[in-house]
């Protein structure tokens, strides 16, 4: 038996099924999400200070998490600092967006504890009902999606402020969706069908937003995701899912191949035409170096804007894309906080990077693998974008990593 009083176990899932009702109406309503997460935020800070007062040592005992929370807690700091000093700015919407986000990274740190710390009192009921809900959630988003669909704006965006930021965020949920999924099944028939069904429906989700980035990793997410843990399946099934897998990523490619094949046509044509998507990312990350400022604690956004304004006009023929673009981020995270929050913004990023890896990868009795799979796509989508700008995509991301923690036993320990 656990020793754990009641009203604690009650509380933790009715906080776990809040972050998944949270998540899953993110993309299609506004507001709602917030709030949520605050409101578990605040139960997981009094947690956590509780916890910690009568456990002096628990960090110490819990190394690996200790480190990614305090690197949560840089970069939170670096972004939250950055957004106070340079305050008064013409680009107030990134200055808020920073400010937000890193409040939102902050509270996450502290999630990440009351959730990890709980991890072995999730209910089963409340995780069959959480699938159900988040697999709910992302068949509604696709329907609303389709619907949204017009000649004139073909790339659908739900609540959000772009269709790429809908896209990474319908992968972040849906990899959620999955993780919930093989916590709650393992290996068995209903898992493999489940998990087919919400491929199927995040390879629609991004094909509607038409985000290459998206279409191009999310096969390659879920066939990792499936080798890491569903080995122990029947190998006739795995050869029959990974050809379905296949297939659906062939018929995704092709469906998407005007867009994918303009990559290379953008790249062999830069020299001559760099006013294309492509080259606007080219233009805005050479330009970006030379923006960025050694300084500790980085550069108001105007200064940088106006370097990176300065070496587009002059070396890359006043580009009218990556000018476009300048005044909001330079389409690549590291770069762009860099550039921005300076020498302590990066080395917090990288902090958060690393230890995130580490965190997931160490292999502890009660694994933390699915967490890889929230941080993966994270990595990955910032390299070609800024995916940790917005504030949505931070709270998404923070909820996603929360609900990756609990359920990882499969025998509840005592502690």
């Amino acid at each position: 038996m656990i020793n754990r009083s009641s009203i604690e176990i009650i509380f933790f899932n009715l906080c776990f099924i809040a972050l998944v009702f949270s998540i899953s109406l993110d993309l299609i309503t506004t507001g709602f999400s917030e709030k949520i997460f605050y409101l578990v935020s605040y139960i997981a800070i009094i947690y956590t200070f509780i916890h910690v007062y009568k456990n002096p040592g628990f960090f110490y005992a819990h190394k690996p998490l200790f480190l990614l929370c305090i690197s949560l807690v840089l970069y939170a700091a670096g972004k939250i600092i950055w957004a106070l000093l340079f305050k008064h700015t013409e680009f107030i919407d990134i200055q808020k967006n920073y400010y937000s986000g890193g409040k939102r990274f902050f509270l996450t740190a502290f999630i990440l504890v009351y959730f990890y710390q709980c991890r072995t009192l999730l209910n089963r009921r409340i995780l069959n009902v959480s699938i159900t809900v988040i697999v709910i959630g992302l068949i509604t988003t696709l329907y609303l999606g389709y619907l949204a669909r017009t000649p004139e704006y073909p790339r659908v965006k739900w609540v959000t402020d772009a269709a790429t930021t809908s896209a990474y965020l319908a992968v972040f949920i849906s990899i959620t969706a999955i993780i919930l999924v093989h916590k709650c099944y393992q290996s068995s028939r209903l898992s493999l069908l489940l998990f087919l069904a919400i491929f199927l429906i995040n390879l629609a989700l991004v094909l509607v937003t038409q985000t290459r980035a998206a279409i191009l990793l999310t096969p390659l997410l879920y066939f990792i995701f499936f080798l890491s843990h569903y080995r122990s399946v029947n190998k006739k099934i795995q050869v029959l899912l990974f050809a379905i897998i296949t297939v659906s990523a062939a018929v995704a490619l092709y469906c998407s191949w005007e867009r994918l094949a303009q990559i290379q046509t953008d790249i062999r044509e830069y020299q001559a035409n760099n006013d294309t998507s492509i080259g606007a990312r080219i233009s805005l990350w050479k330009s970006g170096w030379y923006s960025v400022t050694f300084d500790l604690l980085g550069q108001n956004p105007d200064q940088r804007y106006h370097k990176v304004e300065e070496f587009v006009h002059q070396f890359e023929r006043g580009n009218p894309e990556a000018a476009r673009a300048a005044a909001y981020h330079l389409h690549n995270d590291i770069l762009d906080s860099f550039s921005l929050q300076g020498v302590f913004g990066l080395c917090a990023l990288l902090a958060f990077y690393i230890c995130s890896v580490y965190f997931a990868l160490r292999k502890d009795i009660i694994s933390n693998t699915s967490l890889l799979f929230v941080i993966l796509p994270v990595i990955v989508f910032g390299i070609t974008d800024t995916v940790l700008i917005q504030s949505n995509t931070a709270l998404v991301i923070a909820m996603s990593m929360a609900l990756s923690l609990p359920g990882l036993n499969k025998t509840p320990t005592h502690e």
